[in-house]
């Protein structure tokens, strides 16, 4: 029998910091899948090998992704946002991960901060995102 698991879209900012991003986010992806069991799509887990094979010209940025992740958005339950070592200023600044939050706020989705404690730590929920600001209040 097939476990019905919440499904979570996992953002991170990622432009300037793309290796400490794809270890991030995959560390904290495979945390919530083996401990919490829940079905997690991290796009810069999946999706930052393939920038780095030879001989394709994948893009890593926000401009090429956009469609493929709001897809994604849409097939989760809710997001989780990492808020990185550097702060949430980075998440502030990230153009992609400010186009993911909006997008959840225009269709509905819940929007959690996460804010790693250690790198064997995860403080679940820090925020809840002010959806006002984002053009939409709930």
């Amino acid at each position: 029998m097939i476990i019905n698991m919440k499904k979570i879209y996992l953002a991170i900012p990622y432009s300037g910091m793309e290796e400490e991003s794809y270890k991030l986010a995959t560390r904290v992806t495979a945390k919530l899948m083996s401990e919490d069991r829940h079905n997690v799509f991290s796009p810069i887990t999946h999706c930052h090998p393939m920038t780095k094979l030879d001989g394709i010209d994948m893009p890593g940025d926000w401009a090429f992704w956009k469609e493929i992740d709001l897809q994604y958005i849409d097939w989760a339950d809710e997001m989780i946002v990492i808020i990185p070592a550097g702060g949430y200023n980075l998440v502030l600044e990230s153009t992609g991960v400010q186009a993911e939050i909006d997008y959840c706020g225009k269709t509905g989705k819940n929007v959690t901060f996460m804010q790693l404690t250690s790198t064997d730590m995860i403080q679940k929920t820090v925020m809840q995102p002010n959806m006002e600001k984002y053009g939409t209040s709930r």
